[in-house]
C-alpha cells in the first residue's frame, strides 16, 4: 500500500484565503484553470504573501505561492487523464484502506482526522477525493517506472556508512523503582523515620531478598503492583537525580538512597541497552524504504516532465510564466 502523508494532503487541500476577483489563468488541454482556484490550492503560502508590505518582494512571494499551486494543479490533471488512458481507477476499499494507514501512522482517531480536516476547512470528501488522486498516481507509477526502481545491497551498506548518525540507539537502562515518601508536611524527626526504613530495605537487599517483592509490599511509588518495575528508560526521562542514579547503575546493581523533596527512591538496574549505532540488518528494511521512495519521487518527476511536454498549456497571467 501506498503510504500517503496526512501533512502533505492537508497542506495541498488547505483552507481557502479571501475569495479574489476571478479570471481564468491558464488553460491545461482545454481546459480553465481559475485564479480562484490557485488561489485557493496555495492556501497559507499565498495568505503570508498577501499580508507583505506592498513591492517587489511581495508580488515575487505572490507568483512563487501562485506558480507552486499551478504545478500541482497540472500535474494532477495530466495525471488524471494518464489514468483514464490507461483505465486505471482506485478502488472505495483502496482509499478506505490508505485513510486507515494516514490514521494509523498520524496516530489519530476518527474523530482526531475530521477535526484535523474541520481545522483546515475541508470536507471528508474533498479529503477523500485527494486520497484517491494520490493512489492512481502511485498506481500510474507503478505500471510505468517501478521496474526501473533498483535497491541493491551496496546501496544500503553506503547509505548506512553515511547516515550513520541517524541510526545510533539511546542508552537506555530497565529500571524497578521502589519509593518511600515523606508524611504530608513532615519535618526532621519524620523525614529520619523514612531514611532509617529506607537503610533497612537495602540490608534486605544486601541480603539477597528480591526488590520486585519488597516494591509491592512496601514501595508508595505508582510502579508497585509491577513490583517497581518502569522498563527500560532514556536519558532525562526521569527526574535528575534519580536519572543520575538510574544510569550509574551497572545491570543488577542497586542504588543506594535517592533523596528528592518528596521522599527516599531506591532503584535497581534490570537490564541495560548501550547505544551506538543500530546494525545494518535491524534498519536495512526502514533504508530500503526511504531510497526506494526517493528513487519513485526521481523517476516521477522524470515522467511528468515527459507527458507534460505533450500537453497543450496556455498560461495567461505573467505570475505564471517561467
Amino acid at each position: 500500500m501506498n503510504t500517503i502523508a496526512l501533512s502533505a494532503l492537508l497542506l495541498s487541500l488547505a483552507a481557502p484565503p479571501p475569495r479574489v476577483v476571478d479570471r481564468v489563468a491558464a488553460v491545461v488541454n482545454g481546459d480553465p484553470v481559475t485564479l480562484s482556484e490557485l488561489v485557493e490550492r496555495a492556501g497559507p503560502e499565498y495568505r503570508r504573501a498577501e499580508e507583505q508590505r506592498a513591492g517587489e518582494a511581495r508580488e515575487r512571494a505572490r507568483a512563487r505561492a501562485l506558480k507552486a499551486a499551478f504545478d500541482q494543479i497540472v500535474a494532477e490533471r495530466l495525471f488524471a487523464a494518464e489514468a483514464k488512458t490507461l483505465q486505471v481507477e482506485a478502488t472505495e476499499s483502496q482509499v478506505d484502506a490508505a485513510v486507515e494507514d494516514i490514521k494509523r501512522r498520524n496516530k489519530l482517531t476518527d474523530p482526531q482526522l475530521a477535526m484535523a480536516l474541520q481545522e483546515q476547512g475541508l470536507s471528508p470528501e474533498s479529503f477523500r477525493a485527494a486520497v484517491k488522486r494520490d493512489l492512481e498516481a502511485f498506481q500510474i507509477l507503478n505500471l510505468k517506472v517501478k521496474s526501473r526502481v533498483k535497491v541493491s545491497d551496496e546501496d544500503l551498506r553506503n547509505y548506512y556508512q553515511t547516515h550513520a548518525r541517524e541510526f545510533s540507539a539511546e542508552e537506555q537502562v530497565r529500571i524497578r523503582h521502589l519509593f518511600l515518601a515523606f508524611p504530608p508536611g513532615a519535618g526532621a524527626s519524620e523525614e529520619a523515620g523514612v531514611l532509617a526504613e529506607g537503610e533497612k530495605i537495602l540490608a534486605r537487599l544486601a541480603a539477597g531478598e528480591d526488590f520486585a517483592e519488597i516494591a509491592r509490599q512496601r514501595s508508595d511509588g505508582p510502579s508497585k503492583a509491577e513490583g517497581g518495575d518502569l522498563g527500560f528508560v532514556k536519558k532525562g526521562t526521569l527526574k535528575a537525580e534519580l536519572d543520575k542514579a538510574a544510569f550509574a547503575l551497572a545491570a543488577g546493581k542497586v542504588s543506594g538512597l535517592v533523596r528528592t523533596a518528596n521522599g527516599y527512591h531506591i532503584l535497581k538496574a534490570e537490564d541495560r541497552r548501550n547505544g551506538g549505532a543500530k546494525p545494518l540488518d535491524e534498519v536495512k528494511e526502514a533504508i530500503r524504504d526511504r531510497l526506494t521512495a526517493e528513487q519513485i519521487e526521481t523517476y516521477r518527476a522524470q515522467y511528468l516532465a515527459e507527458i507534460r511536454k505533450d500537453a497543450v498549456i496556455d498560461v495567461r497571467i505573467p505570475e505564471l510564466i517561467p
